[in-house]
């Protein structure tokens, strides 16, 4: 990211930074998000399916960072960062506000349960339905392992989202979390490659009969990336548990960790998916990308017409590289769903990108 601005006070360096980013999205069919390509918003049974075209700056985003030298703490660091895809045309939002010092993260970042080293090289803002982009209010703490990598552990806000049925169970709603959410993560690293294993353990807490019970949850995401040659690289990613949709992007507050069972029992979703990606050069101004993602939901009960969730997503693109600042891309995306009631859609995309880093 290039600095626009620097600010120097008698303790601080304070960076001014962010990116303009036009996107334009023609949806052959259409979705219900225009910002993104969301596989739970594809279109099923007798919904909308008509074109729509899109043209919007929201992902646009402006961020700030800040350093100091304690003479007790050394180092102190904290950055902030919004985008414009709040409430409203363009209400602004917060998406990382936290401060690093001597090991421990204090703020809102991405979860400890991501490895942002496989977000694949992509226009589209969510990518593949796998993905674990959740951000969380959290404390965390790393530490490096030497000729090894480094060992995160991490309390996190919880944010269980489950669906509550009234014909199956009338009295049971969701209420206030009583517990953080706790994540670790290790992850290994070598010259040309890394692998990253994070786990999460929850508790899910909800009301029956006015009455606060909870479920166990909990889940693991596996990933990792290999250079190929000079240039490529192929990165992957798997995640699986049961009630820990709320970290995968496309099911994120969607009521996709549990569902009412009925006689004040709460179910918690199976969920096992992945994606993998391989990131080519063509010429040292020119890249693509493609990308496979999968993902399968169980709930495991029978009140709908069928108790699994599957969908699929596809996506390939090309970027040009107009100076070291200034990116252009085309990209297609391609998905398809099957969901609870057995109503099966898809819908396809072309997306293309201006971006201006600064």
């Amino acid at each position: 990211m290039a600095i626009m601005d620097t600010a120097v006070t008698s303790k601080f360096k304070v960076s001014i930074g962010g990116q303009m980013r036009l996107n334009g999205i023609y949806d052959f069919n259409a979705l219900q998000n225009s910002e993104a390509f969301n596989i739970t918003n594809i279109p099923t049974g007798n919904a909308d399916d008509s074109p729509r075209f899109s043209l919007g700056v929201r992902q646009s985003r402006i961020s700030l960072d800040a350093a100091y030298y304690s003479d007790i703490l050394g180092k102190v660091y904290t950055f902030f960062e919004g985008d414009f895809l709040g409430s409203g045309a363009f209400g602004f939002r917060l998406r990382h506000f936290f401060v690093d010092v001597k090991g421990f993260k204090v703020g809102q970042y991405w979860s400890t349960f991501n490895d942002m080293d496989v977000w694949p090289d992509i226009i589209d803002f969510d990518g593949p339905p796998t993905g674990a982009w959740a951000r969380s209010a959290q404390i965390r703490y790393t530490k490096p392992i030497e000729n090894f990598g480094k060992l995160a552990l991490a309390f996190e806000s919880p944010r269980a989202s489950i669906t509550s049925i009234p014909v199956v169970d009338s009295t049971l709603t969701s209420t206030y979390q009583g517990v953080p959410d706790f994540v670790s993560q290790l992850y290994w690293k070598r010259n040309k490659m890394h692998l990253s294993l994070s786990m999460v353990l929850r508790r899910l807490h909800y009301l029956s009969n006015n009455k606060k019970l909870a479920n166990n949850a909990g889940g693991f995401s596996f990933s990792g990336h290999f250079d190929v040659g000079k240039m490529d690289q192929f990165i992957f990613q798997v995640t699986g548990g049961s009630g820990i949709a709320s970290y995968l992007v496309s099911f994120e507050g969607g009521g996709y960790d549990a569902v009412s069972k009925g006689n004040g029992e709460l179910s918690n979703i199976r969920s096992i998916g992945g994606y993998c990606a391989y990131e080519h050069w063509w010429l040292k101004y020119l890249k693509s990308t493609m990308v496979y993602g999968y993902m399968h939901l169980n709930h495991g009960i029978d009140y709908t017409v069928d108790n699994t969730f599957t969908g699929h997503y596809l996506s390939g693109n090309i970027f040009y590289l107009l100076d070291e600042n200034i990116t252009l891309g085309l990209e297609g995306q391609y998905g398809n769903v099957d969901n609870f009631n057995s109503e099966t859609g898809e819908a396809s995309r072309i997306q293309f990108m201006f971006l201006l880093d600064f």
